[in-house]
């Protein structure tokens, strides 16, 4: 029982950090559209919903916490509340302590006295006759007495309920809060392990308020308005001993003793302490698995097929199901691939957070710009990617964005921006981030790296050479350290994280127009059809995708045109990739060789080799330590006998092979 209660626990939580997303973003938007009459009810809701939640899986801290920042939206809702800057910072630290209290093992040191801070804030507010003045444009009107209805609601619960960790309790006790509510249970007389509960309830509440009550035992309950001048008084035949009339408050304490073996919360896991049991876990869409569903009901079909055939002996027609067998093995990679990925953006609104309260703390206007946030990575590097990405953020803010008076004596707008791009190229995906800031001083770099004794005062070297000195540990340019960020101090760190997802930093800087940091990610694992191809005894891949054409070449014609590296193709010439020089491989070609020319936008490219095998479902994985510095090599793919075939970065060749 305890395990199915962690599990549901566990989801509990993964439910409401969902939820303070969302808040955060409704907050978010907010603070530009403060009337929105859509964000206002969003942000109301989200506490709602939360605030029941929480109470019915024994999360009494954050119910309680929640249901007063409820409290104070439903005044802003009624237009009784004007947001100002202080509602808007209090609900932003009331978020970030909701996530303190719900994810981490303990509570942090000095919780108590944070909650108890932030309970007398968030009170004060709401109390705060000066702002109880005048009405917000669009407010949410106050429901009249007229509005009130009578509803019927019928429950029956069972066994199973109480193991997904739900408290009946808890549910009764939030819907008195809705208005005058009357509960008895009905003796059915049946020999099953349900209950059944009648319910009569006067409330100007609505019925989706009423639902949002019942939301983890909708399925359970039929909801009924009455239509009529209030409930009729009832007996509650099994509630109390002597069935006598009970008030809600008798109710709930009667209840609580009969279900306090069943319901009441784990000591651990109401100190928070559940959240070190929480999994890793990923939102799919529903139509990924309805898919996989399909996938696996078409390969238990395929599977008989083939026993049949078997079985009986039918080798001729085994062919067709094996060729369907095939197919099936592609969708299932690629819907499996599908379910791991996840796309940039579900971690935009962490950056968008972090921004708008660095601004404000450096009182600086900033614009965040976003483009190609559909781009999809492995959920492990969207995980580990999102704090280097947070401290190159923090640099662009602190160094990167001068102050709107100093903006302006440079003839730029006071606001400036701050721009996260991402697409896929290949295996590999480009994560640029840029602003619009001061630049980087080359020459202040270039003293900087004299001064540590990493260049001689008179070399000279290029600007890329230049920058990479920004990634050395202890290496900074800024004349002023503050707690934020400064510019080089740190980036040493983000290199060897990016450099554990198997992937590269650059910087390019222009002074007085801004800096660009580009990241380039490879998937953890890709599966992709690829052409395999053999060069002495070497297997390597291309991605079929980015070759346009097979060809052969005698080998003569490669010696006639070695000293130029090119071939005719197409009435011009293209440059060739001798890949035996390339990667040092031993023996000569034979005198017919075949040729693969890749192309990208504006190019082609020949590849040299001595066979062409054929088409490879290449399962590709990021190259060990000895070979992760291959400049040329991507990934490696292992094949059905064991042997390794290595996956050519076509991208580097383009960029170093040029006529």
């Amino acid at each position: 029982m305890d395990a199915d209660l962690n599990k549901f626990r566990d989801d509990f939580i993964d439910e409401v950090n969902g939820l303070l997303d969302q808040l955060e973003k409704d907050l978010l938007d907010l603070e530009n559209s403060p009337s929105d009459r859509e964000l206002i009810e969003s942000a109301f809701r989200v506490m709602h919903t939360i605030k029941g939640a929480s109470n019915m899986f024994g999360f009494q801290v954050i119910g309680d916490f929640s249901h007063k920042m409820e409290s104070l939206y439903q005044k802003v809702k009624e237009g009784k509340l004007i947001f100002n800057k202080t509602i808007f910072d209090i609900t932003f630290e009331s978020v970030d302590h909701l996530r303190k209290l719900l994810n981490n093992k303990e509570y942090y040191d000095g919780w108590d006295d944070k909650h108890k801070n932030l309970l007398s804030s968030i009170n004060s507010m709401a109390n705060d006759e000066s702002q109880q003045h005048g009405e917000i444009p669009n407010a949410v009107p106050e429901k009249s007495s007229e509005a009130c209805c009578n509803w019927h609601i019928l429950l029956c619960t069972s066994e199973a309920i109480m193991l997904q960790g739900v408290k009946l309790v808890n549910i009764f006790r939030e819907l008195s809060t809705l208005g005058k509510c009357e509960i008895s249970k009905i003796d059915c007389m049946s020999t099953s392990d349900s209950d059944t509960w009648s319910i009569f309830l006067q409330t100007m509440a609505t019925e989706k308020d009423i639902r949002e009550v019942f939301l983890f035992v909708e399925e359970d309950c039929t909801i009924v308005n009455l239509n009529q001048s209030g409930p009729p008084r009832l007996k509650i035949a099994d509630g109390h001993p002597d069935g006598s009339d009970l008030s809600i408050e008798e109710f709930i304490e009667s209840s609580l003793k009969t279900q306090k073996q069943a319901s009441t919360p784990d000591p651990e896991i109401q100190s928070g302490k559940s959240a070190t049991r929480t999994k890793k876990r990923i939102s799919v869409d529903a139509s990924k698995l309805d898919q996989l569903m399909f996938l696996v009901s078409e390969l238990i079909t395929v599977n008989s097929q083939i026993n049949l055939t078997a079985k009986e002996n039918k080798f001729n027609i085994l062919g067709p199901h094996l060729e369907k067998l095939d197919n099936l093995s592609k969708q299932f990679r690629n819907n499996a691939l599908e379910i791991r990925l996840v796309p940039l953006g579900d971690t935009v609104l962490r950056f968008q957070r972090l921004i708008r309260d660095l601004s404000k703390q450096l009182n600086k206007q900033i614009n965040f710009v976003t483009h190609g946030t559909n781009t999809e990575l492995d959920k492990n590097t969207i995980d580990q990617l999102t704090e280097p990405l947070m401290h190159l953020i923090r640099n662009c803010i602190d160094h990167g964005i001068e102050y709107p008076d100093v903006r302006l004596s440079k003839g730029k707008s006071s606001q400036g921006t701050i721009t996260l791009s991402a697409y896929n190229s290949g295996n590999y995906v480009y994560i640029t981030l840029s602003d619009d800031g001061c630049g980087i001083d080359v020459e202040k770099v270039r003293n900087k790296a004299v001064d540590l004794g990493h260049l001689k005062p008179g070399d000279k070297p290029g600007k890329k050479e230049l920058f990479d000195f920004i990634f050395m540990p202890g290496f900074s340019t800024a004349q002023n350290l503050t707690e934020v960020s400064g510019r080089g101090v740190g980036m040493d760190v983000v290199k060897n994280k990016i450099a554990d997802l198997r992937g590269e930093v650059f910087i390019d800087s222009e002074e007085g127009k801004g800096t660009t940091f580009t990241l380039k990610l490879q998937q953890s694992m890709s599966i992709i059809d690829s052409l395999l191809f053999e060069v002495g005894e070497t297997y390597f891949t291309v991605p079929i995708s980015e070759i346009a054409i097979c060809t052969q070449t005698e080998s003569s014609e490669l010696s006639r045109q070695k000293h130029t590296s090119t071939l005719a193709h197409n009435d011009h010439l293209i440059p060739f990739v001798d890949l035996r020089y390339l990667f040092n491989i031993s023996g000569d070609y034979c005198k017919n060789l075949k040729t693969i020319i890749i192309q990208n936008t504006e190019r082609e490219i020949a590849l040299i080799c001595d066979r062409i095998i054929g088409e490879h479902q290449a399962v590709l994985k990021p190259l060990g330590r000895t070979l992760r510095k291959q400049e040329y090599i991507t990934a490696a793919s292992q094949m059905g006998d064991g042997q390794i075939a290595f996956m050519i970065d076509t991208s580097a060749l383009f960029k170093t092979h040029k006529i």
